[in-house]
């Protein structure tokens, strides 16, 4: 990373200095596409919108003022671009993984699976499971509130930081957050073993059984709130946030497999 402070970058960058550029950006493209495939849900599409951020962020930076921290603004171009993309597509159903758990136990896919698991370097977490089973469920939101989870809960924005990217108001912003946070935690219920020992899908178990063992990562029987807290849809709600927040979904040992189900999942939703 350049030692040069950002200003001077951004001064740089201006007049076409292509390194001073990619010292803005390359810390920030890992997070960066990170954000944007768990928005897009699709490994091929969040390449592309990634592209198409960077390409605006190039055309705009002339008229970048400074009012905000260059990571905020960067975000809020993505978030723009997501929300584009988002806005021209179906939201998925609430019960999209059941229907691709059941997909995966057909034939074609099922043999696929088993092929991905058993090579030597992929690596069964169920952490970053949960991370893809947190992005299936955000991509039943419709696109704003899902951007105000992403924002807030996963990248850690403030309200105010979010709602400017948003282009809302505080208040409205506090609004839509809440919404999407009811509507997770509504939707987990039932779904999830991990969340309900009477949920219906046994997706995270059956992943596991096919893995062979030496390929499966730390295991967890059940998530758990924290000592004190009250058991509810909120508070298992959040303790899943939690490990969906630091699970590496996009380049972790599991991402072959949850680019399998990415794939499958916005094809079959798409074409509904």
């Amino acid at each position: 990373m350049s030692a040069q402070p950002e200003s001077q970058l951004l001064s740089d960058a201006r007049t076409g200095d292509g390194a001073a550029f990619e010292s803005l950006i390359g810390p920030l493209r890992r997070p960066l596409f990170a954000y944007i495939y768990r928005m897009t849900t699709h490994p091929q599409d969040a390449e592309d919108l990634l592209q198409d951020t960077l390409v605006r962020v190039l055309e705009s930076l002339p008229s970048f003022r400074c009012e905000s921290q260059f990571k905020t603004w960067l975000f809020g171009i993505a978030t723009h671009v997501c929300l584009d993309h988002l806005r021209a597509r179906k939201r998925w159903r609430v019960e999209a993984q059941l229907i691709g758990e059941q997909e995966a136990s057909e034939k074609g896919q099922h043999e696929q699976l088993i092929a991905v698991a058993s090579d030597p370097a992929f690596v069964f977490e169920i952490r970053e499971h949960i991370a893809f089973c947190f992005s299936c469920v955000s991509r039943t939101l419709e696109p704003e509130d899902q951007a105000a989870l992403m924002l807030r809960e996963v990248l850690g924005f403030s309200n105010q930081e979010s709602a400017d990217i948003l282009e809302i108001s505080e208040p409205i912003f506090r609004h839509r957050l809440a919404s999407a946070r009811s509507i997770m935690a509504r939707s987990y219920e039932g779904l999830c073993q991990l969340i309900s020992k009477t949920g219906m899908c046994s997706q995270c178990r059956g992943l596991r059984e096919i893995t062979p063992e030496q390929n499966r990562g730390k295991d967890l029987v059940q998530i758990e709130v924290a000592p004190g807290v009250p058991v509810s849809a909120e508070s298992l709600f959040d303790a899943r946030l939690e490990i969906a927040r630091h699970a590496d979904l996009e380049h972790g040992g599991t991402a072959p497999m949850h680019r399998i189900f990415f794939r499958s999942l916005t094809a079959r939703e798409q074409s509904r």
